[in-house]
């Protein structure tokens, strides 16, 4: 099993999260943290100076993450990344070409079934 030492690093790497990011995101949820005690979390379980990440770490990285990517309630953050904004786009185009009749599809022709 995953432990949130674990968890806190595959998100972080999956995120390209840059050491910074994260002090900014636990600062949102009013946790403070410095960066030798984060990197004591990203290190080894076998180095000395190894500290587990407890719950309360992990529940609030993940709360301020939430925070980070979408922004609070009163002031939400529309920032679409940018592979679904074109897909939107590409999707819009192919209804309005349907529209003005550019992306008719053929007619379906039938063949007749071949006898054995």
């Amino acid at each position: 099993m995953l432990s949130n030492n674990d968890i806190l690093k595959k998100i972080r790497v999956a995120l390209s999260l840059r050491t910074e990011e994260v002090i900014h995101i636990l600062s949102l949820v009013d946790f403070t943290i410095t960066k030798g005690a984060l990197g004591d979390l990203y290190r080894h379980e076998d180095h000395p100076n190894y500290q587990e990440a407890g719950d309360q770490i992990l529940r609030n990285f993940l709360n301020g993450l939430v925070l980070y990517k979408r922004g609070t309630p009163e002031n939400p953050i529309n920032n679409p990344d940018e592979k679904s904004t074109i897909a939107v786009e590409k999707s819009k185009q192919v209804f309005d070409n349907r529209q003005q009749g550019m992306g008719k599809t053929r007619p379906v022709i039938k063949y007749p079934a071949k006898k054995k």
